[in-house]
């Protein structure tokens, strides 16, 4: 895809429900500055997701001050490297929370670290929102601040579960997590959803930033019809090594694996081999939702390649933006944290990541999140069906 940076706005903007973009008769904040954060892995294995997120974030930052900012303030993105790690996590999350200026933080992309920040956002009433942390725990904790844009394990995983049976008569699983807060939870909850009708043969863990599956791969029972993997990029070097030893069984995987780079291409070729793959997707393919092509235009041309949550990180941006604005609209001046936040609970926002507009439930977990199924064509993620249970 091409496309030109500056040429869209407009159109963004009236894809856009009123409450979410309409331009305030006074600029309230004109003349002041305003940030957000955005917390997340820049570097260490995860950082695909958190560059990604990084830079769909900004480029949201970018659009929406061309158009004259936040009820007339500038905004300015201020991003940090969690690493992953829950310790780093806290450590950004308490920076975010001493600095006045920040009204809202984008972010965290693991659950492990997700979880782990949540007392401390909502001890300083800062909302954040997490694009794609999905253990239903980030959500769980009943704290006010945090929102979720994209589903939760407890339908990721059973609802694979179901169609790996239903759909393609899949019985007997073995099943692999990465250790992993995130890895863990998607593996017990696809457990369950696989126990309503198939049997899983044997449950494994792999540590993360291993890269030699040979012995592991041959401890692997001989009686399982789909392998179901829980985690990130540990998976393509199973895959591979799984293809290299003759095995052909259907490999699949939570939305750890949907990442262009990191899942097709480091499988070098094996994720089109034998039965192929399942990989979920949090969102549907870009081009789907209306603004969504246009969006991976702007994105593609200034950044590269989309990989995986670009549209999900771009809309939690806005929807953070969009209630800013509509706080300071309503206060007719500066909002508090508690100001964005009571927006935030109370905001319809129309974006290009899902087809039906975002809105919260009492927990923070967005109503319109839906899942999907991938299979690979090529060097490209193909859709090939929707999970709507």
């Amino acid at each position: 895809m091409t496309g030109r940076r500056g040429a869209l706005p407009l159109l963004v903007s009236l894809l856009v429900l009123p409450v979410a973009v309409a331009a305030p008769a006074v600029a309230q904040l004109a003349g002041r500055d305003v940030e957000i954060g955005i917390g997340g892995p820049l570097t260490t294995t995860s950082a695909g997701f958190g560059v990604e997120m990084k830079q769909a974030v900004e480029l949201a930052v970018d659009e929406r001050n061309d158009a004259g900012g936040v009820a007339g303030a500038r905004v300015t993105a201020v991003a940090a490297d969690d690493k992953a790690d829950a310790e780093t996590g806290k450590a950004i999350a308490k920076r975010f929370c001493d600095d006045p200026a920040i009204l809202g933080v984008i972010g965290h992309v693991n659950s492990g670290v997700a979880i782990a920040t949540g007392k401390i956002y909502a001890d300083c009433g800062l909302a954040v929102i997490t694009p794609m942390a999905s253990n239903p725990k980030v959500t769980e904790s009943g704290f006010a601040t945090i929102f979720r844009l994209t589903n939760r394990d407890d339908r990721k995983g059973p609802g694979l579960a179901r169609y790996l049976m239903r759909k393609m008569g899949k019985t007997r699983a073995l099943v692999v997590d990465d250790g992993t807060p995130y890895g863990i939870g998607l593996a017990d909850q696809f457990v369950a959803g696989f126990g309503d009708g198939g049997t899983v043969v044997a449950r494994k863990s792999v540590q993360v930033g291993e890269k030699d599956f040979s012995d592991f791969v041959r401890s692997f029972p001989a009686d399982f019809d789909v392998l179901f993997f829980a985690g990130i990029r540990e998976g393509a070097l199973i895959l591979k090594q799984m293809r290299a030893q003759g095995l052909t069984q259907l490999f699949a995987c939570g939305d750890g694996c949907w990442d262009t780079k990191a899942f097709i291409q480091a499988a070098e070729g094996a994720a089109t081999q034998a039965e192929g793959v399942r990989v979920l997707s949090a969102a549907p393919a870009i081009g789907t939702v209306p603004g969504s092509f246009e969006f991976g235009a702007r994105y593609t041309a200034k950044y590269g390649p989309i990989n995986n949550y670009a549209a999900s990180s771009y809309d939690s941006g806005r929807v953070l933006m969009a209630a800013i604005a509509e706080a300071a609209k309503e206060k007719q001046g500066l909002p508090t944290r508690a100001d964005v936040v009571a927006a935030l609970r109370k905001l319809t926002f129309q974006g290009i990541a899902y087809a039906k507009p975002v809105q919260w439930t009492e927990k923070g977990d967005n109503k319109s999140a839906v899942i999907f199924v991938n299979a690979v064509e090529g060097d490209h993620f193909k859709q090939v069906d929707q999970i709507d249970e």
